[in-house]
């Protein structure tokens, strides 16, 4: 019992991480049609600027998550203008190969500029240890869940009740008609980007703090995250939530039972078991083709 627990926590944990990483997919997909590879590599960005700002220069966790997010905001718009927007109406091959592109000139940089040596993981968050139902969890474990979660919630109410979020929403169900009632479908594009980077930035920050050291290896959530995101739907912000906590959940209490080599092969069981089911995601929507 004392076991489970711990791994449901750790699991609730990630999950809410791979819930800020799917809706990074989920919200750049829904109003785009981009699948962007390099969501891994704009993660592991936002984890060595929180190691650049917590350890280097002394800052606490509040601060450090307002200027991370606003720099990988920032990075989101100049990523659109300079790169995206000019590949509108391109085949949505050439445009994953760009994303590619994109995550692999991220790792030379950062190489070039942090080099290949490891840094120590983030110590922000709360160290200390709690006991329930005999099991010792992490508080900082605690802490991510509830401040991911709650990033999550903000972004769907946010998303679902806001005018800017009409707009949004109205952009990915019908670009023409859209733009015929004027909404501005480049400035919502920039403005997905925008949020986008900035959760991958936050995600960075709390996954700094949950991986054992910050280095290129950080890059891998993207590819772990991805599962999380179609198992929910890829055009679906519930989904993304969902996705994100079950593949979590599933893959931290899989990998303490069964062994540390299974962890990066349960999401994609899972999203393999899905796609049998239901190809679109718990909460995808069917795509409908007449024959």
């Amino acid at each position: 019992m004392e076991q489970f627990v711990q791994l449901l926590v750790a699991g609730l944990s990630v999950g809410a991480i791979y819930a800020l990483v799917s809706l990074g997919f989920v919200l750049v997909f829904k109003s785009t049609r981009v699948l962007n590879l390099a969501m891994g590599e704009f993660v592991m960005v936002g984890a060595y600027l929180g190691y650049w700002f917590i350890t280097k220069l002394g800052l606490n966790f509040v601060v450090t998550m307002f200027l991370v997010c606003g720099l990988m905001g920032s990075l989101g718009l100049i990523v659109h203008y300079g790169i995206m927007r000019n590949l509108v109406g391109r085949p949505f091959f050439a445009i994953v190969l760009v994303t590619i592109g994109i995550a692999t000139v991220i790792r030379a940089v950062i190489l070039i500029v942090a080099g290949p040596i490891e840094r120590p993981r983030l110590g922000a968050l709360p160290q200390t240890i709690f006991h329930i139902f005999g099991a010792s969890v992490e508080a900082y474990n605690i802490v991510i869940f509830v401040a991911a979660l709650a990033l999550v919630f903000g972004f769907y109410t946010f998303f679902r009740l806001s005018k800017v979020g009409l707009h949004m929403r109205a952009v990915a169900e019908n670009l023409q008609a859209s733009s015929a009632m004027g909404i501005s479908p480049d400035r919502i594009y920039a403005l997905a980007w925008f949020i986008r980077l900035a959760m991958a930035g936050a995600a960075g920050v709390f996954f700094g703090h949950y991986s054992a050291s910050i280095d290129l290896n950080i890059s891998a959530i993207g590819i772990r995250a991805a599962p999380a995101a179609i198992v929910g739907g890829l055009d679906s912000i519930e989904g993304a939530i969902v996705g994100g906590l079950v593949v979590g959940i599933l893959e931290q209490v899989g990998s303490g039972y069964l062994g540390a080599e299974y962890r990066d092969v349960i999401p994609f069981l899972i999203l393999t078991v899905m796609l049998y089911i239901r190809q679109s995601g718990l909460f995808g929507s069917p795509e409908l083709v007449r024959i």
